[in-house]
């Protein structure tokens, strides 16, 4: 991961061969010994970097690597961070790809990714049980929690080479991994075997680890990050004071804080980018309304924000918000908004056709006018010209709201509505508007059919979908689906969203600081 202002702290190119046939820890073929091979596989492997320099080659025979050779070898928890720091940039990856597809942000149009993930409801276990980096969300979850465990449960306490910073690295990834669960599952087993725990404790348990990477290193590279990651577990446990707290702390030590997931350009590359850039169909289009966010990132290295100080102060606004301090609200969501106009502007000459599944293109052409649903507005600079056009990218931030115009809101919905539109515009392709929207998936059919304490049916096997959501792929579809003729001719420059969930968010109050 790097931070903004503290360079490099994971994962290094080339750290990536990594466990290609890996087991998740939430599934009855996961073993200690298994992982430990896994483990040890990873770091003899890793690019640049020889076996001598983590494990003890005199202490340890690959590949019959045990624990006790592991816990003897010199500075073991050194050897397993690399591993650790892949399957994070795995998790970050995957949970992007996933949760952005099954929201409003994107829809599928291709073959690579399955279209039932357009409609939440329908979004079973059996589409969940993916392993892959960039569709495996549970399985990665499980996967870096399970590894943490073992490093700070088993390693850790026999490792006297074990630094404070270290320590405080594992603990922050175990609770990212807590923090991803509990923000996209109602439920998930925490243990080989294990009951189904509540995303409420999934998120406790994302706060403890936190404070526990603060606690051993309260002003190493990842203490900002440990309080941004509290600041949004305890929004999502609807805890103002505290989210509120957290968030200022951040913007305190560092107001433009950007904390990043990097990725590699070989082995664990940027998920969304293989959809988006990288792949001939495009599978991942975007709502016409957000076209010009698209695409974000444009490189297999590109860099995925985890957190950053835009967040904490639309956090720090939806608090007030909900607590009523409109005035509050406006001033914090008009910072936000300064922050993202303040992030670069790269450029990229994008050959995306834009095309639908039958071929017929989509919305590509700067003129087009786009409205959120039937009784909004049209507003233009939200389609760019494509395919074969210099556009402007955004690869941390942008947003089409203004600060002027945010602090000229005056009603309440108004503000709440803004609100809602600048999270998804400025954590656009960062994982984050599946959740927002209130939609949970559930954990994999694998783990239901292995676990003896899981049963179909249970809390965690099925989706989790509001009423508001609408039905099917409704949250996806705009008129005309495309403005062209036959010949490809822009025949209407007016192109409708079907719904604008920002709206159906406002009016049922949707936020955690509120339900």
């Amino acid at each position: 991961m790097r931070n903004g202002t503290n360079g490099t702290v994971g994962p290094r190119e080339g750290d990536a061969a990594m466990w290609m046939n890996r087991t998740n820890a939430g599934s009855r073929r996961s073993s200690r010994a298994r992982r430990l091979l896994l483990f040890a596989a990873a770091f003899l492997f890793v690019g640049g970097v020889g076996a001598c320099d983590f494990l003890d080659p005199t202490d340890v025979e690959n590949p019959q690597t045990t624990e006790e050779d592991l816990a003897t070898a010199a500075e073991p928890v050194r050897a397993l961070l690399p591993g650790l720091r892949a399957q994070a940039a795995r998790l970050v990856g995957s949970s992007v790809t996933i949760t952005e597809v099954v929201s409003d942000n994107y829809s599928i149009q291709g073959t690579g990714i399955n279209p039932i993930f357009d409609n939440p409801r329908s979004v079973g276990p059996s589409v969940i049980d993916g392993t892959s980096a960039v569709q495996g969300i549970y399985w990665n979850s499980q996967e870096l929690r399970a590894l943490a465990d073992f490093v700070l449960n088993e390693i850790a306490p026999q490792d006297e080479t074990a630094t404070a910073s270290q320590t405080a690295e594992v603990h922050y990834l175990r609770g990212l991994a807590y923090l991803v669960q509990g923000e996209n599952f109602s439920h998930v087993p925490t243990e080989l075997d294990g009951q189904a725990r509540p995303a409420e404790e999934l998120l406790q348990r994302a706060v403890t680890d936190f404070e526990a990477s603060l606690g051993q290193d309260a002003g190493g590279p990842f203490a900002v990050a440990s309080r941004a990651g509290l600041a949004r577990a305890h929004r999502l446990l609807g805890d103002g004071v505290q989210a509120t707290q957290a968030a200022e702390q951040v913007l305190a030590a560092d107001p433009s804080f950007l904390f990043t997931q990097d990725f590699d350009a070989s082995s664990v590359v940027n998920s969304p980018n293989n959809y988006v850039v990288q792949r001939s169909l495009k599978e991942m289009q975007p709502l016409p309304r957000l076209d010009f966010l698209d695409p974000k990132y444009v490189g297999r290295e590109s860099p995925i924000a985890v957190a950053k100080a835009e967040e904490m102060h639309l956090i720090v606004a939806e608090a007030a918000l909900a607590a009523g301090d409109l005035d509050g609200a406006r001033e914090r969501l008009s910072d936000a908004i300064q922050v993202a106009e303040s992030r670069p502007v790269d450029s990229w000459t994008d050959d995306d056709p834009r095309f639908n599944t039958d071929l017929t293109p989509r919305p590509r052409d700067s003129e087009i006018l786009v409205r959120a649903d039937p009784d909004s507005p049209f507003r233009a600079g939200l389609v760019l010209d494509r395919p074969n056009v210099e556009i402007p990218v955004h690869p941390v931030s942008a947003t089409s709201l203004s600060a002027d115009s945010v602090r000229a809101l005056g009603s309440e919905d108004e503000v709440w509505h803004a609100l809602h539109l600048a999270r998804q515009e400025i954590l656009f392709l960062e994982g984050r508007r599946m959740s927002d929207l209130g939609i949970r998936l559930p954990m994999m059919l694998r783990e239901i059919d292995s676990n003896p304490n899981v049963q179909p049916g249970e809390p965690g096997t099925e989706p989790v979908v509001p009423a508001y959501v609408p039905s099917g792929v409704q949250m996806n579809q705009f008129d005309p689906a495309s403005p062209y003729d036959q010949d490809e001719n822009l025949v209407t420059t007016e192109v409708t969203i079907g719904v604008d969930m920002n709206r159906v968010l406002t009016e049922n109050r949707v936020s955690p600081f509120l339900n």
